[in-house]
């Protein structure tokens, strides 16, 4: 059954891909609205919507790549509470890093910020931040709290 992907599936392809897919498998998808049948007339309309998905897709990545912009002029500053030797109570993980700079500079999705484990001493670091292909390096500083 040709269908028509509605969204990314795993293993299956990507939003608005026209794929072949058994019947039993196809009629599953619908159900659950991933998926609806190619018709002619669907089909036609493809076009135009994958032209309209591509616009919003380039101003998110546009909206991203102005946000990391910010933050890479600026730098990333967060005060945590620690012990007497530097040691952080709490790990900073990527959720507390994206919290931090929403609250001090501007909203960035949690896809975008790359950090391998939690931090866990006071100092300065290196952060990724990602949109796409493209990778900025960003300095973190994390001070202990007085």
């Amino acid at each position: 059954m040709k269908v028509i992907l509605l969204q990314d599936i795993a293993k299956i392809g990507k939003k608005f891909d026209v794929k072949e897919l058994p019947n039993g498998h196809a009629t599953y998808l619908m159900r659950a609205g991933k998926v609806e049948l190619a018709t002619a007339k669907k089909l036609a309309k493809l076009a135009e919507m994958k032209k309209k998905h591509k616009r919003t897709e380039d101003e998110k990545q546009n909206e991203i790549d102005q946000a990391i912009a910010k933050i890479k002029d600026s730098g990333i500053r967060m005060v945590a509470k620690a012990n007497s030797e530097g040691g952080l109570f709490e790990g900073i993980t990527a959720v507390k890093l994206q919290e931090a700079i929403a609250d001090s500079i501007v909203e960035l999705p949690l896809a975008n910020i790359i950090l391998p484990e939690p931090i866990k001493e006071v100092g300065e670091y290196v952060v990724e931040l990602t949109n796409g292909d493209k990778i900025t390096k960003v300095t973190l500083v994390i001070s202990a709290e007085k």
